[in-house]
């Protein structure tokens, strides 16, 4: 009898390092599929999106409030109540319509200043969390990977291709010789043999720019504005905040 060679799909839940309030939880198979639970999605496929090649999941999630905002809010609700109890109050007492007018302007005064209040607090709350699939896949169902091995590598060179078993941890100089056998760079670096193009002008990233970047980063600032900001790739700032790439540079006390 031949054993067949077909995965099947196994889900692990997918783990953060921060507490959120969203009411959903997430899962990632081994055959590199995420999907989401809550009240109106149980279990939809995400499909994400794509940075350089690689499958993208972008999440938008919300930190707990803080307890001093929380109490201040409940304050102006309160407020908002008793006001709402005034008015109700001067029309039963048939207050003249000024004196009510009043209360309503003093009403709406106060909800507005409370939705204000929430939408910034909201907004401080974000965290724009994102992954690479393939990273999240090696993460959860290969064995740990030993300190060098830093970059998880394509063993087909399809990044699409994010089944447990088309992935393997590697280190940089590993990953190097992998890439050197790829056909597509094979066959690249015969194209630009024949076909020389002037090389771009280009700057490299300083030490204070990447002290800048990841503390923009331990901030939630969004990947895709630092690298716009910075004019790298979406990559680069990644591999900055997995520590792939200089790592040598500690963000000072």
């Amino acid at each position: 009898m031949i054993k067949s060679k077909i995965l099947k799909e196994q889900w692990k839940a997918v783990e953060f390092d921060f507490e959120f309030t969203n009411k959903t939880r997430f899962e990632i198979s081994n055959l590199g599929n995420f999907r989401s639970f809550n009240k109106v999605s149980d279990g939809r496929i995400l499909n994400g999106s794509l940075t350089e090649g690689f499958k993208v999941i972008r999440l938008k999630l919300y930190k707990p409030r803080d307890e001093k905002d929380q109490i201040l809010f409940d304050e102006l609700k309160t407020e908002i109540s008793e006001l709402y109890k005034l008015r109700r109050l001067k029309k039963q007492h048939h207050s003249t319509p000024a004196s009510i007018e009043v209360t309503t302007n003093h009403i709406e005064k106060k909800k507005a200043q409370l939705s204000k209040k929430l939408a910034r607090n909201l907004k401080k709350r974000t965290v724009n969390h994102h992954f690479m699939v393939h990273r999240l896949v090696a993460t959860c169902f290969l064995p740990p990977p030993k300190p060098e091995q830093t970059i998880v590598g394509h063993l087909n060179y399809n990044k699409l291709d994010n089944t447990v078993t088309n992935l393997r941890w590697m280190s940089q100089e590993e990953n190097t010789l992998h890439q050197s056998k790829n056909p597509k760079v094979i066959e690249e670096k015969k194209w630009r043999k024949y076909n020389p193009k002037p090389r771009a002008n280009g700057m490299k990233l300083t030490s204070t720019q990447v002290i800048h970047i990841k503390l923009l980063l331990r901030r939630n600032k969004p990947s895709k504005q630092i690298a716009k900001q910075f004019g790298i790739s979406e990559m680069q700032v990644w591999r900055i905040k997995s520590g792939e790439n200089w790592s040598s540079v500690k963000i000072p006390d």
